[in-house]
């Protein structure tokens, strides 16, 4: 593309009714329980997310380094979904997924993982299927107090190689965010923001809401027609209690190790709606 030429205008979609789907049913906005609460200072926190447009859902099965004990699993995880967090014992673990269609196949990725006492992490996998990356991203769950929000951005769309993300007031969320990458953690004013976003040869905005006294991540993705889009998911809240160790995971530990609440299914098929 020359200079001369214009660069189209595109709109960054956010669906407004996925934020709410995403607090409830993907992070757990109920308080915890007594054994979270409780938990042992050394244990960490773990979630998944699965960010590769062209790879069909998978199971992910996380096992121990020695001796290959199954910890937990989550069946039939789709583009763009993230998992609940998981409370886990500090130490080094296994991360494979396979095709859901194929539990007995050859894992489509594995890689080793290592949860760290009293800390939160977000494993994903992204990319094109011919060639899947993985990366871990440490989480800062440290809430920013009444009135303010914080969030990064996680870019994860195969269509352009950076973005850049502002607020409407010119505060930066992202600039030349590579791709596969995380951002540091910005604070902004709690409310309504006007996102403006442009990366491969896009440009749009993007409209979100961000409560009071909450962490959030933006996944950027590409959509069905090869678009960017954003997901925002809400890591931490006010609504959540601390667990030991001092990481806010917004009801990390209360996870089923096999999801299959109504909450978890609906957050499924509004993710299928907006990609498929």
């Amino acid at each position: 593309m020359t200079a001369s030429l214009r660069t189209p205008r595109r709109r960054i979609v956010v669906v407004g009714a996925l934020a709410t789907t995403l607090v409830a049913a993907t992070v757990g906005l109920a308080p915890q329980s007594a054994s979270a609460a409780t938990a042992a200072p050394q244990d960490g926190w773990l979630r998944v997310g699965h960010l590769s447009p062209d790879t069909k859902a998978v199971d992910v099965e996380l096992s121990s380094l020695s001796g290959g004990k199954t910890i937990f699993e989550l069946d039939d995880v789709t583009y763009g979904q993230v998992s609940p967090y998981k409370e886990l014992p500090t130490g080094t673990y296994v991360l494979s997924m396979r095709a859901s269609d194929a539990p007995d196949s050859t894992p489509v990725i594995s890689t080793d993982v290592t949860v760290q006492g009293g800390d939160a992490s977000t494993v994903v996998a992204y990319g094109k299927s011919t060639s899947l990356k993985t990366a871990a991203y440490t989480d800062d769950l440290q809430q920013p107090g009444d009135g303010k929000a914080k969030l990064r951005l996680v870019q994860a769309a195969t269509t352009a190689k950076t973005v850049d993300v502002s607020t409407s007031e010119g505060t930066a969320i992202a600039s030349g965010a590579k791709f596969g990458t995380a951002t540091k953690y910005a604070t902004v004013g709690a409310g309504k923001w006007n996102l403006d976003l442009s990366g491969g040869g896009q440009v749009g905005s993007a409209d979100v809401d961000l409560a009071g006294n909450t962490v959030s991540t933006l996944f950027v993705l590409d959509d069905s027609k090869g678009d960017l889009t954003v997901v925002p998911v809400t890591d931490a809240a006010a609504t959540a209690q601390t667990p030991a160790g001092g990481v806010q995971t917004g009801g990390g530990g209360t996870a089923a190790e096999r999801p299959s609440t109504d909450a978890f299914h609906a957050l499924v098929r509004t993710i299928r709606g907006i990609f498929n």
